[in-house]
């Protein structure tokens, strides 16, 4: 069956909604955040988009960009384009499948699927998307110590999923009161008015440098799986 066959919209139409996704694995030795990241490993990046959960098969490799340059997410067939980047014991994914608006949440799965795979690295996600009225963001970060914190809502309403503690994370990454205070973290804000992103850039730059200027990573076109392309249709499209 041709992933062709599985998208109920064809690949020039445009998408109506837009979105950030991004999903960061750290291995120890953790750089830290002043240490000097590797040049990117094509092969590595490859392997690593082949074996992600959201993928079913790669079907090409479309070149290097720089990682800093943004891939526009216009038309149906631009859902089907994933950029990996390696750097030595960092391995970052931009996957338009790890944001969902149905009742699973793609980050969470991918990012337990990894720490299982790889239980003493750090795992740090996020994924947001531009809606009318609300926006919609999702969160996953991981401590091989064993602080996990996800969180998943609509800014400014309510009804959050939240699974673990702010304050566990911070101390787990060793990230002082004053350093979460600094960029707007408090553990005592409520889900809606959280600064999840916030949260995941203190955790990510506690175990790695996070300037990606002068940094490449590889494009890929690849067809997700059935699970993938079924959410896909239901965030990226209006219902």
């Amino acid at each position: 069956m041709s992933d062709e066959s599985l998208w109920d919209h064809p690949s020039d139409e445009p998408v109506e909604r837009h979105g950030e996704f991004t999903l960061t694995v750290v291995h120890p030795p953790f750089p830290g955040p002043d240490g000097v990241l590797g040049a990117h490993d094509e092969a590595r990046a490859r392997t690593f988009a082949e074996a992600f959960g959201t993928v079913h098969q790669v079907l090409d490799q479309q070149g290097t960009i720089p990682v800093t340059e943004f891939i526009d997410v216009d038309t149906r067939a631009d859902l089907e384009v994933i950029r990996v980047g390696c750097w030595g014991g960092v391995t970052e994914i931009n996957d338009p499948a790890l944001i969902s608006l149905s009742e699973r949440f793609p980050i969470r799965e991918q990012a337990e699927a990894l720490a299982d795979r790889h239980p003493d690295a750090v795992i740090v996600a996020a994924a947001e998307m531009d809606l009318p009225g609300a926006d919609y963001g999702t969160w996953k970060i991981v401590h091989p110590d064993g602080a996990r914190i996800f969180a998943a809502g609509f800014s400014g309403e309510e009804d959050w999923d939240v699974e673990g503690e702010v304050t566990a994370v911070l101390d787990a990454f060793g990230i002082t009161p004053e350093r979460a205070a600094a960029v707007g973290v408090d553990p005592a804000q409520p889900p809606r008015s959280f600064a999840w992103d916030a949260l995941a850039r203190l955790a990510l730059k506690a175990v790695s440098p996070t300037d990606r200027r002068g940094l490449m990573a590889s494009v890929f076109r690849v067809r997700h799986t059935e699970d993938a392309i079924v959410a896909m249709e239901d965030t990226w499209f209006e219902r």
